[in-house]
């Protein structure tokens, strides 16, 4: 019997559409006494009605679970939550603000408000109270993203006051202008409670762009216990580097496929290095966008969609040839071109590439990441398995492609600056348009 794997990724939930929190490896079987000839019969079952005498008698923790389910399990049924009592809003809290990503500049007063208590408080409906302040400072926030533009005094201001609630913050995405800038409440030094402030201490950051890759403070004290670095920069200034991560386990770059071979070389020597100055680093994974399979392969694929589509099972067709599914030749060419006492086993190359926020998504989901993604690749060419090599490929095609319609801004991992970019027209400098086409610029900026 041909066994079934189950997708590496997890389907992208279009926007239409409530988030249902992932779980990883959850699944349910639910078997029924009835044949499956005569199940059609079987009038459909209607869930019990929960009177108001069996919610009044259970558990407070039992009720406060299926709250918290619900409140998950879609934003907008949280959201009306909120509406019904000041209880059942403390019970939802947690799930409205697990994973925070500000991405306009107007909803940095919104979520900084609960935070921000004030002495002549006066009641309103459109502040919230002391009390509610006071409560959500212990509601652990595990992810926040920040998209915001960069040079405005005010929202480091103000999301300082919220510092306090991320003292148990998880992930970490934002650029690397944006680090600079936010920097000084990020180390605990600019909270404006009073008090001690405990520094953030995130175990996963990403460090994306939006058109043009700058250098990093690696040296940051609230960096110090970041395991996980997915960067857009190798670059490092005041004397830091990827070596200044004391608890750095694993790391993941990507660049463009399409590149001269002086790049290719440069990229490569660059990896080369942070594996020799980090020697407990685990997993280094450069994955490469943009390379394109042949057409052999893609025809192969499509073949095999109809025969699903058919119920026809698997294709008689042979597996493509691990050869027309590896690595580009240029970057095949550099690799074995390397003495074999400078290949480095951590090294994983891949020739997909997940967007970044599809990775980000993973990431605050608990769903398996671009590290597993690179395991699941090297076992299966070092077993010969072609067809699970195609199957990793297509999904990561499949999901980027499903990104396309979220009209948003695409956070970019690459190494290079961005084709189109236009100096003083990037989101990183203020603006957000940052696929103007007036020029090109293929040189690397952040390789050191």
């Amino acid at each position: 019997m041909r066994a079934v794997h189950p997708p590496l990724y997890p389907s992208l939930p279009s926007q239409s559409t409530p988030f249902v929190l992932y779980a990883p490896y959850l699944h349910v079987s639910v078997s029924s006494p009835v044949s499956s000839q005569h199940r059609y019969c079987s009038p459909p079952l209607s869930p019990p009605a929960l009177s108001l005498t069996i919610w009044s008698t259970l558990p407070i923790e039992l009720v406060t679970q299926i709250l918290l389910y619900v409140a998950f399990a879609s934003r907008v049924d949280a959201h009306a939550l909120c509406l019904v009592s000041s209880a059942v809003r403390r019970a939802v809290l947690p799930a409205l603000y697990h994973n925070v990503f500000l991405r306009h500049a107007a909803q940095v007063p919104a979520f900084v408000s609960p935070f921000a208590v004030s002495t002549d408080w006066h009641p309103s409906h459109r502040c919230p109270s002391p009390s509610n302040a006071k409560l959500l400072a212990y509601i652990p926030i595990h992810a926040l993203a920040l998209a915001l533009p960069t040079k405005r005094p005010s929202l480091e201001v103000a999301l300082a006051r919220a510092a306090p609630a991320l003292a148990s913050l998880e992930h970490l995405a934002l650029t690397a202008p944006l680090l600079g800038a936010h920097a000084h409440w990020l180390r605990g030094g600019g909270g404006g409670g009073g008090g001690e402030q405990r520094a953030i201490q995130p175990r996963t950051l990403m460090l994306y762009h939006l058109g043009r890759p700058a250098p990093v403070h690696f040296g940051e004290p609230f960096l110090r216990s970041v395991t996980h670095l997915y960067t857009s920069t190798l670059t490092g200034f005041r004397g830091s580097s990827l070596a200044s991560l004391p608890a750095l386990t694993h790391v993941a770059l990507a660049t463009r496929a399409a590149q001269p071979p002086a790049i290719i070389d440069e990229v490569l020597a660059s990896a080369r290095r942070v594996l020799a100055a980090c020697p407990d680093l685990a997993m280094l994974v450069l994955a490469l966008d943009g390379a394109q399979m042949p057409a052999q392969v893609q025809a192969q694929m499509q073949v095999q969609e109809l025969a699903n589509v058919l119920g026809l099972g698997p294709s008689q067709s042979p597996p493509p040839p691990l050869g027309a599914i590896a690595l580009p030749a240029p970057w095949r060419t550099a690799l074995a071109q390397l003495p074999a006492r400078k290949r480095d086993p951590r090294l994983h190359v891949l020739p997909f590439a997940l967007r970044a926020r599809l990775a980000w998504q993973d990431i605050i989901a608990g769903a398996p990441d671009v590290f597993a993604c690179a395991r699941v690749w090297r076992e299966a060419e070092a077993h010969g398995d072609a067809a699970g090599m195609l199957r990793l490929a297509a999904e990561v095609t499949a999901r980027n492609t499903a990104l396309e319609s979220w009209k948003e801004d695409e956070w970019d991992l690459d190494l290079m600056t961005a084709p189109g970019y236009v100096h003083g027209r990037s989101a990183d400098e203020g603006e957000t348009d940052t696929r103007e086409s007036t020029a090109l610029f293929l040189w690397l900026t952040t390789i050191g």
